[in-house]
């Protein structure tokens, strides 16, 4: 699955442009809203995908995380500047595996607790993805670390470490 706004940075088309290129029938549930959404779904057609892809509308955090253990992993594909990454961490939550762009930043947020690919790149995420199809153990793995990563960004963690960078910023 897929959640985030459909536009040129968050480069939704590189999601669906892998589904031509893996070597597995993966399907693709996109989330969100944006100026792109007709043309990702003509994208989509254009590539014989009708059947693999599916849109839905931009979903209230509560209704996205009830939604996301329906998933078996998640797939983040800005290709530009990202600041955190929030639904990364909510999908590793809720135990999705997730395939990233390899960006600054959120390679620091991931790194071994997910699998990197090209940014904007169709056929490095294609091959990331039937890695995860092919090999359930580094699947289950990744699954645990996902788990694991996602409970250092827990808000009594995160609250505790902005306290402590506030207190050294105005010692």
């Amino acid at each position: 699955m897929h959640a985030g706004r459909l536009d040129d940075n968050k480069s939704t088309i590189t999601a669906i442009e892998a589904l031509a290129w893996a070597d597995q029938p993966h399907h693709l549930a996109v989330i969100g809203k944006g100026p792109l959404r007709e043309h990702l779904e003509q994208r989509a057609i254009e590539l014989g995908l009708r059947d693999r892809v599916h849109f839905d509308p931009f979903l209230p955090r509560a209704e996205l995380w009830r939604r996301l253990p329906n998933f078996d992993a998640f797939v983040f594909t800005t290709r530009g500047l990202e600041a955190f990454g929030l639904v990364l961490i909510e999908a590793q939550a809720h135990g999705l595996p997730v395939t990233y762009s390899d960006l600054p930043g959120v390679r620091e947020i991931l790194g071994s607790a997910g699998v990197a690919y090209t940014p904007g790149d169709p056929r490095s995420l294609a091959a990331a993805l039937d890695e995860m199809g092919r090999d359930s153990h580094r699947r289950k793995a990744l699954t645990k670390a996902a788990l694991h990563n996602a409970r250092r960004y827990d808000i009594a963690t995160t609250g505790r470490q902005l306290r402590e960078l506030t207190l050294r910023v105005t010692s």
